[in-house]
């Protein structure tokens, strides 16, 4: 009885002293660390822009790729890292002289860049797009600026002021301002607008300060009532390209598939009368062996000889009936049967076959010649 309390005793410590130590070991901190968003938010940096822009009349469009603006397009945002070559800038330019608003992000508007990294994602801009600003009055400065020149607490825009908290590297002037981060000119019947910190409308930032009342003027300062444009992927993309045009390749090959089964096969084809198969064919070739055979065996004169003296022995009695007994006999064989004279004497006077072709062609004649005689 002693034993057995002593060993529950000393299993009792050191379950005791095992669960104070690991007790001990469980001491840590636990930090929360901001990653970004979940969902449509992660991917689209637009989207709260989106929904803030569905209170308009005309359509909220998300485009994943370039895609050129179209006449129900009002305003169109856009990375100006995307208009990249001269067929892109020629029709947006184009469709801004025919009364579209533009506006150009700068920097932050790619749709892989982190709201919650710390990297600042460098933008490459063409020469063409420079060239199409400074053609609209616009100049923008995308190196050589310092941080501060290029950061902005307040938006001066259409005789309203808007609180922001702009920073870029770029920056953008008109003929008439000083360097900052936002410049808007009209240009033909349209306007384009010129944005270097897109963070402004970006889904973690358009919250603050003013933003949401700036993207809405910008919106209130386009032409026309239309749709709203927001592109946030790259300038081309390769899948999009499939969808759009693949089903015009497919049809092609389809139709030209078609087209060769029809030429090819004959159950594809126009339909044809049934008609039965001539036995002629086959009966030709029967007498065409047969000839064949016999002359092989030497038999051709054995054959022929009955048979002529019998076309002979009808041929002077029809004849004789005719009353054309002094006549050419050879030719009025030929004239009964329809053959040439020489291929009637051939048939009755040639000794013997050259060969089994030409005794069974004698032999064909021959049967005709009796024929015609009955």
């Amino acid at each position: 009885m002693a034993i057995w309390w002593k060993e529950g005793f000393v299993k009792i410590f050191w379950l005791l002293f095992l669960s104070i130590f690991l007790t001990a070991c469980n001491d840590y901190t636990e930090e929360e660390r901001e990653i970004g968003y979940k969902g449509k938010a992660r991917i689209n940096p637009w989207l709260a822009a989106e929904r803030f822009s569905q209170s308009y009349e005309g359509e909220v469009k998300s485009l994943g790729s370039w895609e050129p603006p179209e006449m129900a397009d009002s305003i169109y945002f856009i990375p100006a890292s995307i208009l990249s070559n001269e067929s892109f800038t020629r029709r947006v330019e184009s469709w801004v002289n025919d009364g579209g608003h533009l506006v150009l992000l700068i920097q932050y508007a790619n749709a892989e860049s982190s709201d919650w990294s710390e990297a600042e994602p460098e933008e490459k801009i063409e020469p063409v797009l420079i060239n199409m600003l400074d053609r609209a009055g616009i100049t923008l400065t995308t190196d050589g600026i310092s941080t501060e020149a290029a950061s902005a607490s307040q938006i001066d825009f259409n005789e309203e002021s808007y609180q922001v908290n702009a920073k870029s590297r770029a920056s953008v002037k008109t003929f008439d301002s000083e360097p900052g981060v936002f410049a808007s000119v009209e240009s033909g019947a349209g306007r384009i607008s010129v944005l270097t910190d897109a963070r402004l409308f970006r889904n973690r930032w358009i919250g603050d300060n003013e933003h949401a009342e700036f993207l809405d003027a910008l919106i209130q300062a386009s032409t026309y009532v239309g749709d709203i444009s927001f592109i946030r992927g790259s300038g081309l993309s390769l899948w999009r390209l499939i969808r759009k045009h693949l089903w015009s390749v497919l049809l092609g090959l389809f139709l030209l598939t078609l087209l060769w089964l029809w030429k090819n096969f004959s159950r594809f084809g126009p339909m044809e009368a049934a008609t039965d198969g001539s036995t002629l064919r086959g009966y030709d070739h029967h007498l065409e062996a047969l000839g064949d055979f016999q002359w092989r065996l030497d038999r051709a004169v054995a054959l022929l000889t009955p048979l002529r003296a019998q076309i002979v022995e009808r041929g002077q009695r029809v004849s004789l009936r005719s009353g054309r007994r002094d006549d050419d006999f050879f030719q009025f064989l030929a004239d009964r049967a329809g053959l040439p004279r020489e291929r009637v004497f051939r048939a009755l006077a040639e000794a013997a076959p050259a060969d089994s072709a030409i005794f069974a062609r004698t032999t064909a004649d021959l049967q005709r010649l009796l024929q015609v005689l009955h």
